[in-house]
């Protein structure tokens, strides 16, 4: 076996665990997104493309960012600001110093485990704030009489058609 594919194996749990971990860091960034759009979308009384067009504003922002224009468009408490930008703490541990901090822990076995193992930790304390912003979120779309639940359903039997009518994966 080449060195390159004993690296890989190696290394492979670390990518996986880092590869969820930046999946649920974009994950909050799209739910902070949706929660800023609808609630400008609201303040506009629901007037025609204005989310489309919020959204593709917000779509430039970074996690900092997206934080700062929900606390100029709610009132929210000190402790919910500070959960979140712990929150963006580490967010930008994950995905600026994940794989350059202690880079000497990758050349050990008990190294590797522990990265692995702080970086499912990690995406667990950002996916607790997804969860924050989604109930936030289904706050707002009560109001409208909408539901997070509902917008789930509707995405997963789109997904289901597009993949049924395009047919076997070659």
């Amino acid at each position: 076996m080449s060195t390159e594919n004993i690296v890989h194996n190696e290394m492979a749990p670390i990518f996986l665990e880092l590869g969820k971990a930046l999946f649920i860091c974009q994950s909050l960034e799209v739910s902070l997104r949706s929660l800023n759009a609808q609630l400008v979308h609201d303040e506009a009384d629901g007037e025609e493309g204005g989310f489309g067009s919020s959204l593709d504003s917000y779509s430039n922002e970074s996690l900092g960012q997206l934080i700062n224009a929900l606390r100029k468009r709610i009132d929210i408490t000190v402790d919910l600001s500070d959960y979140l930008e712990s929150g963006l703490k580490i967010r930008n541990e994950i995905v600026h110093d994940s794989m350059t901090r202690d880079i000497q822990r990758f050349t050990h076995p008990q190294g590797r485990l522990e990265v692995a193992s702080e970086l499912a930790f990690m995406r667990n304390e950002v996916k607790k704030r997804i969860v924050l912003v989604n109930k936030l979120l289904d706050t707002l779309f009560a109001k409208n009489e909408f539901s997070n639940a509902e917008l789930k359903r509707n995405t997963d039997e789109r997904w289901a058609f597009i993949n049924e009518a395009a047919g076997p994966t070659p």
